[in-house]
């Protein structure tokens, strides 16, 4: 099967799920392409070896993108000012998200006749908000292609109009959590993790926590540095290592050390995937404490889950479908640290208890939500599309 993936940037290192499923897709014997709205990050190639996708092609956008754009435009008016008054109708009443789905529309059609030339089995959209775009052309061109698209929380938060128009003219709808769409008309398609990376885990070290999130605001690091100080009023050998980079880290040192933990957290920077699992092996306790409604069964956490790691989380949207309180790791309150340490203390105390919620955690994680199982899901899923498809036959 020919999959062509619709992202606005790859890779990031915000994005690591991404490579995760592409990369079981290759294993699954999946052509794969990427193709991009925005230019290349910096390091962008760094990054792919780093993910084992040096290989992968990918499409970027850019300057040079652009400008193809506007020869397409160009030589396709029709489509061109078909998607402007699609845009204009659909978006006017949102001026900023108007400007910028107008801005992408030579990128659109560039894109639009990369998808020509390629003739994919399906177009799958990973992100769903400025991706319809090309999701809504797709669907106006090239009538023998499956439309696949995600809607994440981020896309149900961004709320762009043309999603909801697209949702309804797409082959397949697809979520990560069933708190997102609850649907009959939405297939539930989790974002899974790579099992055969787990690392045998050695003994755990006693009172080693760990993070391992991007340095933003939304994620709250600030409250685990908070969490952690009143953890070592009892635990005083205890370790925090944070794995991650970000505007925050300067910050966060500061903090650390007028909390007075300066000398029991580690702050690593950006760590390498595969490190990030030996981290974890090591760890007795991961956390977080994003409050973001954009967070959902944080990646991080399964892999943490996989290591055996009591994971320790705020109650965000659809946690549940992950963490089953006090069974496969904790739940609690959002901006309650002491709280937080309070309980978390409490199973420490236990090391039974430890001991068995790490291995409940990781027999969930390899149940249900071991990445080549969910993508050959989703591999039989377009294969049964593509196989019903026809042109002209309708979503």
């Amino acid at each position: 099967m020919k999959i062509a993936y619709v992202t606005m940037q790859f890779p990031v290192a915000s994005e690591a799920f991404a490579a995760v499923e592409i990369r079981a897709f290759r294993r699954l014997g999946a052509e794969v392409t990427v193709l991009t709205y925005r230019a290349a990050a910096a390091g962008a190639g760094a990054m792919l070896a780093e993910r084992g996708l040096e290989t992968l092609q990918v499409d970027h956008g850019g300057p040079a993108a652009g400008l193809r754009g506007l020869l397409q435009m160009a030589r396709k008016p029709t489509d061109s000012l078909w998607l402007i008054a699609v845009i204009s109708r659909h978006c006017w009443r949102r001026p900023l998200q108007l400007l910028k789905a107008l801005a992408l529309v030579p990128r659109s059609l560039d894109l639009l006749h990369r998808l020509d030339t390629l003739r994919p089995d399906v177009v799958h959209l990973f992100w769903g908000h400025y991706p319809s775009l090309i999701g809504l052309l797709v669907r106006r061109r090239l009538p023998g292609t499956v439309v696949s698209l995600f809607l994440g929380a981020y896309d149900l938060e961004q709320r762009f109009a043309l999603s909801r128009l697209l949702a309804h003219r797409a082959h397949v709808l697809l979520t990560h959590a069933r708190a997102n769409l609850p649907s009959e008309r939405v297939r539930v398609s989790h974002r899974g993790i790579e099992i055969s990376t787990s690392l045998p885990a050695p003994a755990k070290t006693r009172g080693l926590m760990v993070v391992a999130e991007r340095l933003v605001p939304q994620k709250r690091t600030a409250d685990i540095l908070r969490l952690f100080a009143e953890v070592t009023k009892a635990l005083s050998h205890a370790q925090l290592r944070v794995l991650g980079s970000g505007p925050e880290a300067a910050a966060l040192k500061a903090l650390a050390a007028q909390l007075g933990i300066e000398r029991q957290v580690t702050f690593a920077g950006h760590v390498a995937h595969a490190e990030v699992f030996r981290h974890l092996a090591e760890a007795e306790v991961a956390l977080t404490l994003s409050q973001s409604g954009s967070e959902r069964l944080p990646n991080a956490i399964k892999e943490a889950m996989l290591q055996r790691c009591l994971c320790l989380s705020t109650r965000t949207a659809g946690i549940e479908e992950l963490i089953d309180d006090g069974k496969t790791g904790l739940l609690v309150d959002g901006g309650d640290p002491a709280g937080a340490a309070r309980r978390l203390l409490d199973v420490l105390s236990d090391p039974a208890a430890v001991a068995r919620i790490g291995r409940q955690a990781q027999a969930q994680i390899v149940a249900h939500f071991d990445v080549d199982r969910l993508m050959a899901e989703r591999l039989q899923i377009w294969s049964a599309l593509c196989q019903a498809r026809s042109p002209g036959v309708a979503a």
